[in-house]
């Protein structure tokens, strides 16, 4: 989860602005504008390339390496308690008080405490890490969307293209280069959790108990694990990555004023205001049909990254091939997040969205009713390739979607879609333990169809409006 913007001085860039309504734009200053947007573009895609190499790919093992009493799922569903939480509070106060740049910078900081617990797992060092992480996540990715959204809102001004388009693309850009983690950050744990170094040779006594057949408790699959000192070279490698993005940020982001933002009118309000306009953006009723979708993404990643990992991979193949199928995940999410921005615009966002619905119907179909066996493994990697294609549009899509229809409520809306995507995945995370994967599997056909509908919905409310606008009665 999480991403990268301006600085403090952001309140001064609110006066600092891109040109009168009336003026033309010299096409000099216009080219000039343009570098300096897309440099900051690029600068917080690299700063989540290494943040989310790091702490996506730690998040992937969580439920093989730190499997014992569930100690890996348990830290991952405090994060997404503590987002919550941190959800409701914490992201127009920060941003308000520090500006996004810092916001930013110290909530990357979070993630670098968690990575570094991993080192030694245990209940009192995991899950007060996992509580600080989450409590800096948040601020983190609702500055993101906060900042790509004010670029590309200045970069249409100065290209003279749709606001809306702009904004699809950076989020498709951004996207991609955040996906890209999962590729690197699966190579670094492929390479360091080498099949020679694992110890307990013991492995799962009956395949046939696992994918869709996995239950709590079920004495008939154990999992390799890995040796712990390739796991404090695993730590020590993220942890320098996380701290690496965390620079990137402090010393190449710019501030509001030097790119020449304007910013949300929210921004003019005390950090109470903002507090009070993020829960009473629940009133919004395109804001309440679209928390279902947005719980969707928090179901399907925490899916994926927990239960597809232990019960198909690990159960499998063991820990060792986790990193080499999930880089099958993150190169199709970092191709289709790349690939969807640009496609929309032509296809329009509705195809997008049912394309990845349908992506997921025939995945969640296709582990439901598969029997896990070594000559048909190869179906993992169809299965990692699908859902990120599916991923990269939830991914892109939908906070871009939020960007499009909440452009006047950016950083309440904003944090609404961290607090019930946050909701989605601590649900997962909560039954994950106690669940059989079958049973999660028909909860995931659930989720989606209603998340769909939701949007569906929205899609022929907006529609409707349109429609009155240009009636000329």
């Amino acid at each position: 989860m999480s991403d990268e913007k301006a600085n403090q001085e952001c309140e001064k860039g609110k006066d600092a602005i891109v040109s009168n309504p009336g003026e033309a734009i010299n096409p000099e200053e216009a080219k000039k504008a343009k570098r300096i947007i897309l440099k900051n573009l690029f600068t917080i895609g690299f700063g989540w390339v290494f943040l989310f190499t790091a702490y996506s790919s730690i998040a992937n093992l969580q439920s093989s390496l730190n499997s014992d009493d569930g100690l890996g799922t348990v830290s991952l569903s405090t994060i997404y308690v503590s987002l919550i939480l941190s959800c409701i509070f914490l992201p127009t106060i920060l941003i308000k008080k520090f500006g996004v740049k810092w916001t930013i910078f110290f909530s990357q900081l979070a993630y670098v405490l968690y990575i570094g617990a991993n080192i030694f797992p245990r209940y009192y060092t995991l899950v007060p890490g996992a509580i600080i992480l989450g409590l800096g996540a948040a601020p983190l990715w609702t500055a993101k969307c906060t900042f790509l959204t004010d670029l590309g809102t200045n970069y249409a001004k100065y290209s003279g293209e749709s606001t809306e388009v702009v904004i699809n693309r950076f989020f498709g850009i951004f996207f991609a280069m955040f996906q890209s983690g999962n590729i690197w950050g699966n190579i670094i744990s492929s390479t360091i959790l080498k099949p020679e170094l694992i110890e307990n040779s013991t492995f799962v006594s009956n395949i046939s108990f696992c994918g869709s057949n996995d239950c709590p408790g079920s004495e008939s699959v154990e999992i390799k694990k890995a040796q712990k000192s390739t796991v404090y070279i695993l730590c020590g490698i993220y942890v320098s990555c996380a701290l690496f993005a965390a620079f990137l940020v402090l010393t190449l982001i710019d501030s509001y004023d030097k790119i020449g933002l304007v910013h949300s009118k929210e921004e003019n309000k005390n950090p109470i205001n903002l507090l009070v306009n993020t829960l009473r953006h629940l009133r919004n009723k395109n804001q309440l049909l679209i928390i279902p979708l947005t719980m969707w993404s928090g179901f399907e990643q925490a899916f994926i990254s927990a239960d597809f990992t232990r019960s198909f991979i690990s159960c499998v193949k063991g820990v060792d091939f986790v990193g080499y199928i999930m880089i099958c995940y993150g190169v199709s999410d970092t191709l289709g997040s790349y690939g969807f921005g640009y496609v929309i615009k032509f296809v329009g966002r509705i195809p997008c969205f049912l394309i990845a619905a349908g992506l997921n119907y025939a995945t969640i179909l296709l582990m439901t009713f598969w029997k896990p066996n070594e000559e048909s493994s190869y179906i993992l990697y169809i299965i990692a390739i699908l859902w990120g294609l599916s991923d990269a549009v939830w991914q892109t899509q939908i906070n871009a979607f939020y960007g499009v229809i909440f452009q006047s409520s950016e950083e309440a809306a904003f944090s609404n879609y961290r607090l019930w995507e946050s909701l989605g995945f601590v649900i997962a995370y909560a039954y994950s333990n106690y669940l059989c994967v079958q049973i999660k599997l028909y909860l995931l056909l659930f989720y989606l169809t209603v998340g769909i509908l939701g949007y569906g919905a929205i899609e022929f409310r907006l529609k409707s409006q349109k429609s009155v606008q240009i009636t000329p009665f």
